[in-house]
């Protein structure tokens, strides 16, 4: 599998990466399953794996650090903290006071088998603290000590943010995780103007744009639950006319999917939601099918009659975080 820049930060990333959050939270008491599909995946050379020390309260964690063992070298680790599951288990407050970021990173290592991450990552944050200074020259500080490769800002939980991201990349940070799809492309392309690391989640749009999860119901567990019924029947009845498009190019809706956000240089990974090997295998195949300018512009044009609208209503999800 090709690898791709990491913006500046001189690491290179498989353009296709792990979740580790539908794994633990599809099997919380099947890890085997997770750790066969982690193992499978370096297998087909894939590096990157994303993780977050919520995630199943750090579950994630610890099984993405037993799936590597003696791999740990050979892949990339990106986790993010500022959830405060340990005094909250059921409802985690966000935290980004300095004491407590440096006790949770030290969790998260010990979690995850290693004496650093790749990436390290403010989980969600709100401008008061994307603003912040001492925030800032404290995930440096951990570079310089050797803890974090690089660090950035994942933002969410639902789409939007763009004030957030642009302040992000504006004070320094080298990174972001954004949502970023072929229904959904902004303010993803507007984060896509600036050379910085770009690792993007949600490319199948709440599985719209993944054919073989349909018909979408309401689940508490993915990213459709931010999203209202009507929505998602909506851009499923708008989508199908990309199903004939897709057989002649001769992949699946799913693959085109990945391989428009692929098809943005500065991307440097993507991470689509994987529960089974099955799809892990199908995906992988998406790196291998290339679009080409003509294929890009019919893309966005359809983006321009059947998607805009749904993008705008999806940014305004955001009010109700903010």
């Amino acid at each position: 599998m090709l690898l791709r820049d990491l913006g500046h930060t001189g690491i290179k990333t498989s353009e296709l990466g792990i979740g580790m959050w539908t794994l633990v939270t599809d099997w919380w008491g099947e890890p085997d399953k997770a750790q066969e599909i982690v193992r499978r995946a370096i297998e087909l050379g894939i590096n990157f794996f994303d993780t977050a020390d919520m995630y199943g309260n750090g579950r994630a964690e610890e099984v993405l650090g037993r799936s590597l063992g003696s791999k740990r070298d050979k892949v990339v680790i990106l986790t993010k903290v500022g959830y405060d599951f340990y005094s909250s288990p059921q409802r985690p407050r966000q935290r980004f006071d300095l004491d407590y970021l440096r006790t949770a990173v030290d969790r998260s290592l010990k979690r995850l088998s290693t004496n650093y991450v790749d990436i390290l990552m403010i989980h969600n944050p709100k401008m008061k603290d994307i603003t912040r200074r001492d925030l800032l020259d404290f995930m440096r500080s951990l570079k310089s000590d050797g803890i974090a490769r690089a660090v950035g800002v994942a933002l969410g939980p639902t789409l939007g943010w763009e004030d957030e991201g642009l302040k992000a990349i504006e004070m320094g940070y080298e990174a972001l995780e954004h949502i970023f799809n072929l229904i959904e492309l902004y303010p993803g392309l507007r984060f896509l103007e600036f050379d910085v690391g770009h690792i993007v989640r949600v490319p199948h749009a709440s599985d719209v744009l993944n054919e073989s999860k349909w018909p979408l119901n309401y689940d508490p567990k993915l990213h459709r639950h931010f999203k209202s019924q009507q929505w998602i029947n909506t851009a499923v009845d708008r989508t199908k006319g990309l199903l004939d498009y897709a057989s002649k190019l001769g992949v699946t809706l799913s693959q085109l999917a990945l391989s428009f956000v692929l098809s943005h240089k500065r991307v440097s990974t993507v991470i689509p939601n994987i529960t089974t090997v099955r799809e892990l295998e199908e995906f992988v195949k998406s790196t291998e099918f290339v679009l080409n300018n003509d294929d890009v512009n019919f893309l966005m044009d359809y983006y321009e009659r059947n998607y805009r609208d749904l993008n705008e209503e999806s940014i305004k999800e955001t009010q109700a975080y903010k």
